[in-house]
């Protein structure tokens, strides 16, 4: 029998770990607890798996143990068979939360505010807290020995529990997948759809099918949607987004039909459908669950692995994934909008398009609108990204193998993205990363429009439109020989350049008020100024943004966790965020820039004006006008980048060569 050894500070978080995984796992592992403070040495070969309690105890606890043995860190939860009592607490009811540290205390407020229990506001207590106020009622996270005072109630929701994450990963480690089956997801979802009938009535309608059960799901390595009795999708999590190939925004709300090969009406108790979904096998497992006098059905979806791609790919159906068009690239932007209608011209025709920019900037986005504004609209759209697959895989992935080829192949060989693609559009992301052997490759299907598959003889003809798009200046790597000229225009017959966010600053304000607004369900927001307190909008407007929207996006999202009603200020913004713009330490260029400051430095003893330089763009099929030029030494002389030497021209100071050779 397999043995899992829990490591734990404190003997109340073992002895809640051990039984939570005694009920789990009891009939087939073993399960042991050691505490840190007892903790002499583990290295007994026997012990298969440890878990730690949390990061603070790994790190506390890895000169005793044996770092070739597995070992996890737990990610822990309130149980929400323990909530019952907060439900039922007054809304806007202030209360005192107890806990044994500031961490812990933070991290269980915030395990109460995610299963969807913000209609109080908690108060955090911990030893050596020297502030908090004398409160009715007190929360304990099974700390009641801590509670400074005698309050009206004390609720204690008990030790936090292992995470539905953690459950996976043992299994997974243990290969416990075989006697468990599926039934610990299933039961998981349907115990907590059970404590959300607890909810009033009130509060019911807005989240006992959404906030409490989709933080928990959206932790889970299956897909899951829950389906009302009309058939319409009001919750999933974000794996089963990834598998159907579409964003939440585009599903919720939406009846199973209209992204589904079946409909509600065709679902009951235990059914088992498999569908086909872009070329990938998926099965569909319906599971019945009735609170409130409703019926309702748990959607679990999981990819099968394919035996016979080519057979398969021929026969199936292939359901196309919802897409974004040319509405969802946001901006008021003038230059953006610009951009947004070359690309719709280009969208008309049929040749290869490059889309350069930096991360974050929407490349993607506009590579799927230019799909749907084109003939093929109807047709598959495949996109891959190079730096996710390993460069040995890369060439078998784009362009397939033939059954036998290598030890491993799979029986009847394996389609390639570009015979996948026939007909559609093929979106090739970070194609500055791709191998030199295998542009060689690529540039030939873009010449003859057919592909080879690795072990085969014959080849095949496709038809397929190549998008292609890289945060790289490919010229440059055309000058390192990491990249084929040949292959540069081939890819560059139709260019198009996204713009960074800190060059499109109107957009900031834009955006930020669109992104608060679409993840808000119960406030709207007219202007920023009901939303942020002013210091904070003058430093989001004149924020580098190094992530550009995604980074946008991100902090958004952030950010509506925290705000309890109050306007934020700048100390509510990311530390990180605070720091470049303190410190100074961050110099982001954009890929002009950085190709402007590298003439400079190739030619470090002839004193550069825009002229030249010009001249230099012009030699070098460079899109880049005198008047940008212009304006872009004038940035580099502000960051100290490149010296003016009177009337001669500028030359590259010592910042700026040391900054380019880091590059």
């Amino acid at each position: 029998m397999q043995r899992l050894v829990i490591v734990s500070e404190g003997i109340n978080t073992g002895n809640t770990l051990i039984n939570q995984l005694t009920k789990l796992f009891g009939k087939y592992i073993r399960i042991d607890n050691k505490l840190l403070s007892e903790l002499e040495s583990l290295n007994d070969r026997n012990t298969d798996l440890i878990l730690y309690s949390s990061l603070y105890v790994k790190n506390r606890s890895l000169r005793y143990t044996n770092s070739k043995i597995p070992n996890i860190v737990a990610k822990r939860i309130i149980d929400h068979k323990n909530i019952k009592e907060v439900i039922g607490i007054e809304e806007g009811k202030d209360v005192l939360f107890i806990n044994d540290g500031y961490d812990s205390t933070k991290e269980a407020i915030e395990s109460l505010l995610e299963l969807g229990l913000d209609h109080i506001k908690y108060h955090p207590y911990y030893p050596d807290c020297t502030s908090y106020p004398k409160l009715e009622i007190a929360i304990t996270a099974g700390e009641s020995q801590l509670t400074p005072y005698k309050p009206k109630m004390l609720i204690d929701i008990g030790t936090r529990i292992l995470d539905i994450q953690t459950i996976h990963e043992i299994i997974s480690i243990l290969n416990l997948d075989n006697q468990l089956g599926n039934g610990l997801v299933v039961d998981y979802i349907r115990d907590i759809v059970k404590i959300s009938k607890s909810i009033d009535e009130s509060r019911r309608k807005s989240q006992e099918s959404q906030q409490i059960l989709e933080i928990v799901v959206n932790t889970l390595d299956s897909g899951i949607a829950f389906i009302n009795n009309y058939g319409k999708i009001t919750n999933l999590n974000t794996k089963f987004e990834y598998i159907i190939g579409s964003k939440r925004r585009n599903i919720l709300g939406k009846k199973l039909e209209e992204l589904l090969p079946f409909n509600h009406t065709s679902l009951h108790k235990n059914k088992v459908i498999i569908a086909e979904i872009e070329n990938r096998e998926i099965t569909f497992e319906v599971r019945e669950v009735e609170f409130s006098k409703k019926i309702g059905y748990i959607l679990w979806v999981k990819e099968n692995p394919r035996s016979s791609p080519r057979t398969n790919y021929a026969n199936n159906r292939i359901i196309s994934r919802n897409l974004h068009t040319f509405k969802d690239y946001y901006t008021i932007n003038n230059e953006a909008l610009k951009l947004l209608n070359k690309a719709e011209k280009f969208s008309l025709t049929d040749a290869n398009i490059l889309i350069q920019g930096e991360n974050g900037t929407g490349k993607e986005i506009l590579a799927q609108g230019i799909h749907m504004n084109s003939f093929r609209k109807n047709n598959i759209f495949v996109p891959i990204n190079i730096t996710t697959i390993s460069a040995n895989l890369l060439e078998s992935e784009l362009f397939g193998y033939e059954e036998g080829t290598f030890t491993g192949a799979l029986k009847g060989g394996k389609i390639g993205l570009f015979e996948m693609a026939d007909g559609g559009t093929i979106f090739i992301d970070e194609i500055g990363d791709t191998p030199l052997e295998v542009q060689a490759k690529l540039l030939r299907v873009l010449e003859e429009k057919r592909i080879r598959r690795i072990g085969g003889l014959d080849e095949i003809p496709i038809d397929a439109r190549i998008i292609a798009a890289t945060n790289k200046n490919l010229l440059e790597l055309v000058r390192e020989n990491k990249f084929r000229l040949d292959l540069f225009f081939r890819l560059n017959i139709l260019p198009l350049k996204t713009i960074p966010l800190r060059e499109r600053r109107e957009d900031i304000k834009y955006l930020l008020r669109y992104f608060i607004n679409l993840n808000s369900k119960d406030m709207k927001i007219e202007s920023l100024e009901d939303f942020f307190e002013k210091e904070a909008i003058d430093f989001l407007i004149n924020y580098k943004w190094i992530g550009n929207v995604r980074e946008l996006i991100n902090l958004v999202e952030y950010l509506m966790l925290i705000y309890d009603g109050e306007k934020l200020g700048k100390d509510s913004l990311h530390n990180y965020m605070l720091d470049i713009e303190d410190k100074r330490e961050y110099i982001y260029l954009s890929l002009d820039q950085i190709w402007v400051l590298k003439q400079f430095f190739y030619y470090d003893e002839i004193p550069l004006g825009r002229v030249k330089i010009t001249e230099i763009a012009r030699k070098e099929n460079i899109d880049i006008g005198e008047g940008k030029i212009r304006s872009i030494i004038k940035e580099l002389v502000g960051y100290g980048f490149i010296e003016q030497i009177g009337t001669q021209g500028s030359k590259i100071s010592k910042t700026g060569r040391e900054f380019i050779k880091e590059l």
